[in-house]
C-alpha cells in the first residue's frame, strides 16, 4: 500500500519564487534569533550581517535546486512521471544540500574543533527541522490536489453525458500553413486535436476510418485564431486545441486532468488555467 502511494503522480512545479524567498528569510531570521552552531559565540562587530548571510546562501541553493537542476537533468523531472517518491526524495536532497552549503559557509567565519562531527550537527539540524514538514505537506497537497482534479473530472464527464453535440458532417475545418499555400480541409466530425511542436502545428484527424496526422508550420495562436468561429474546438493546453465533440471521458489526478478522446490512444493534458474554460464549453 505504502509502494503504491509513493509512486502515485505529484503535482510538479519547477520554479517557484515565493517559497525560494520566503523559506530563505525563514533562515535567515532563524539563525538571527535562535544563533545555533555556537553562533552566539561569534562575537564579531558584523555578526549579524554573517547570520544573515545564511539567508543568502539558502537562497542560492534554492535557486539552483528549484530553477537549475531541473533544466540540467530534465529527463529525471518529466513532469508526466513525477511521483510522491520523486517529491519526497528531492526535498530531502534539497535538505540536505541546504546544510551543506551553510556548514562550508560557517567554517569561513567558525572554528570547528571536529570538522565532520560539526557536519553532522549541521544536517541534523537542516533534517529535524525540515524532513516532517516536508512529509506532512507533501501527502496533504498530494491529496488535496487529488481529490480537487478528481471532483473537476467527474463533474465534467456528468457533463459530457448529459450534452451531446450533434455534428453536421457537411462542416468543415480548414487550417492554413503560415505561407498561406499549404491547408488542411477536413469535416469537423473527422477532426480531433492539434499539438503545437516548436514552429509547426500537428493536426490529427480521421481519413477513411484511420488515425492521420498533418504537419503545417504555423503557431497555435495563430490555427485558434483561423478555428475561433468553430465552437466545438476549444483549447485545453498552450500546446493543444481539441475537438471537444471528440472528447470521451476526462481523467484526474494530483497532476491535474487528461482528456480521453475517440480515434486516438493519446491522452491530452489539461491546464489548469484552461480547465474552467474546458469546463465551460463541454457544459455548452
Amino acid at each position: 500500500m505504502i509502494k503504491e502511494y509513493l509512486h502515485q503522480p505529484y503535482p510538479f512545479a519547477q520554479s517557484r519564487w515565493k517559497v525560494i524567498i520566503s523559506i530563505s528569510l525563514f533562515i535567515a531570521f532563524f539563525m538571527l534569533v535562535f544563533q545555533p552552531f555556537g553562533l552566539s559565540s561569534y562575537n564579531d562587530k558584523l555578526r549579524i550581517y554573517f547570520e544573515a548571510g545564511y539567508g543568502v546562501v539558502t537562497l542560492v541553493v534554492l535557486i539552483f535546486n528549484l530553477i537549475a537542476l531541473p533544466l540540467l537533468i530534465k529527463d529525471w523531472f518529466l513532469v508526466r512521471e513525477w511521483n510522491v517518491l520523486n517529491q519526497i526524495v528531492w526535498q530531502i536532497w534539497i535538505l540536505f544540500s541546504i546544510g551543506l552549503v551553510n556548514f562550508l559557509y560557517s567554517t569561513a567565519f567558525l572554528s570547528f574543533t571536529n570538522g565532520f562531527y560539526a557536519f553532522l550537527v549541521f544536517q541534523l539540524y537542516t533534517l529535524v527541522v525540515g524532513v516532517i514538514p516536508i512529509l506532512i505537506i507533501t501527502i496533504l497537497h498530494q491529496n488535496a490536489m487529488l481529490s480537487q482534479n478528481l471532483k473537476l473530472a467527474n463533474e465534467m464527464n456528468n457533463d459530457l453525458n448529459s450534452t451531446k453535440e450533434l455534428l453536421q458532417l457537411d462542416e468543415k475545418v480548414c487550417i492554413m500553413a503560415e505561407n498561406n499555400k499549404d491547408k488542411l480541409e477536413v469535416n469537423l466530425s473527422d477532426f480531433i486535436y492539434i499539438a503545437s511542436t516548436g514552429n509547426y502545428i500537428q493536426i490529427f484527424f480521421l481519413k477513411d476510418n484511420e488515425l492521420k496526422n498533418v504537419l503545417l508550420r504555423n503557431t497555435l495562436k495563430q490555427a485558434e485564431e483561423q478555428l475561433k468561429n468553430c465552437h466545438s474546438i476549444v483549447k485545453c493546453h498552450r500546446a493543444f486545441l481539441v475537438n471537444k465533440n471528440k472528447i470521451v471521458r476526462v481523467k484526474g489526478n494530483s497532476q491535474g486532468l487528461r482528456l480521453v478522446l475517440n480515434d486516438t490512444d493519446e491522452e491530452i493534458p489539461v491546464s489548469k488555467s484552461y480547465s474552467k474554460d474546458l469546463k465551460q464549453a463541454v457544459n455548452n
